[in-house]
């Protein structure tokens, strides 16, 4: 059944109102509208909702959308099991409103998660279990939400993939990947011409001082890297088309940088100097990390980091030794079938 529910929230005092209740069932396709603080998000609810398991996805970027996630092997694993809400975050993807520079910050969009998620239990009932996923970005995102006031307690797990909760951290474990990695295959004669302008590059670097356009930089390097890498499996889905690899794959590029290119410097410069290591013993709940052994983009360092500072004994990590920056694609059974592992255990 497809139905579009507009949702207006009065922000101030926390008040929605709905239109008409949400129905559950096996298949899912329902579309709301979050409004928050100037911002109109989509949220596309797709899946099983008999299963009152709800997996709220945090999309990439920024500047991402959220049906960049609704592709390949994985997402038809989980919504055959689950709910998948693939929502559009303020200023990115399909989301409206006139917004100023001081409406997009990390903080805000925080808010709207916390809201996101009060609004699907609003609608769908108090009894469904939500899980909170975030990807690259999205792990920014979503380890923020945990850390404020008690947000956490909104939901029944914390799934960060491959997530960039550090990125001075992630900038220093880049570089020591570049070098290590790099020299190794530059020993092999792999690709020589290509690792040795990246690892030049590297050594140059003060990794205490790296500039937001050296950051830039050694980003591009990081999805450069992966055609690089013998060692990754090929995405094993089935071939798509065109129109759908330009517009809603979540390696594809496209559609982030037409909303990315958007977002204010002030929001990338508040990005980029985001670390929240320091605080992460202040989630309680239970969590999993998934990451890519190969990823270049947010490098597993930052996974071994989160485990071991992480508040909650209900703790998992899982490397997959096939994989980059989308282990979704490069091992799409193995990553679903650690996430369903982790929300049978505790939704």
């Amino acid at each position: 059944m497809r139905l579009i529910v507009l949702i207006g929230m009065i922000v101030a005092t926390g008040l929605i109102a709905c239109k008409k209740e949400g129905q559950l069932n096996s298949q899912m396709e329902e579309t709301l509208y979050l409004r928050s603080g100037g911002s109109d998000m989509p949220a596309f609810v797709r899946g099983n909702g008999e299963s009152k398991v709800f997996i709220l996805v945090l999309h990439g970027g920024p500047g991402g959308n959220g049906l960049e996630y609704r592709t390949g092997k994985y997402a038809q694993m989980l919504e055959e099991r689950y709910a998948m809400v693939y929502w559009d975050q303020r200023h990115q993807g399909n989301s409206h409103g006139h917004l100023k520079e001081e409406d997009v910050t990390l903080d805000k969009m925080v808010d709207d998660t916390y809201h996101l998620i009060r609004l699907l239990k609003t609608h769908y009932g108090e009894d469904i279990s939500v899980f909170l996923f975030g990807h690259s970005w999205g792990g920014t995102l979503g380890t923020a939400f945990m850390l404020k006031d008690n947000y956490q307690d909104e939901v029944a797990g914390w799934i960060e993939s491959n997530g960039a909760h550090d990125i001075p951290m992630l900038n220093i474990e880049l570089v020591k990947m570049i070098q290590d990695i790099g020299g190794q295959e530059i020993a092999n004669g792999n690709n020589v011409a290509d690792w040795q302008e990246m690892v030049d590059f590297a050594n140059s670097l003060d990794t205490n001082n790296i500039t937001f356009d050296q950051g830039s930089t050694l980003n591009g390097y990081a999805h450069r890297i992966e055609n690089l890498i013998s060692d990754l499996n090929n995405p094993e889905d089935e071939p798509v088309s065109i129109m759908q690899y330009l517009f809603f794959s979540p390696s594809n590029p496209m559609t982030s940088s037409l909303t990315g290119f958007q977002l204010p410097q002030s929001f990338q410069n508040e990005v980029e100097q985001t670390a929240l290591t320091d605080r992460l013993h202040e989630v309680n709940r239970p969590t999993l990390l998934l990451w890519g052994k190969y990823d270049f983009v947010v490098p597993p360092a930052l996974g071994y980091s989160a485990y071991e500072r992480i508040g909650t004994t209900d703790k998992y990590l899982k490397v997959y030794d096939h994989s980059a920056h989308s282990p979704m694609n490069n091992e799409p059974e193995i990553y679903t079938n650690d996430i369903i592992d982790f929300i049978e255990q505790y939704k």
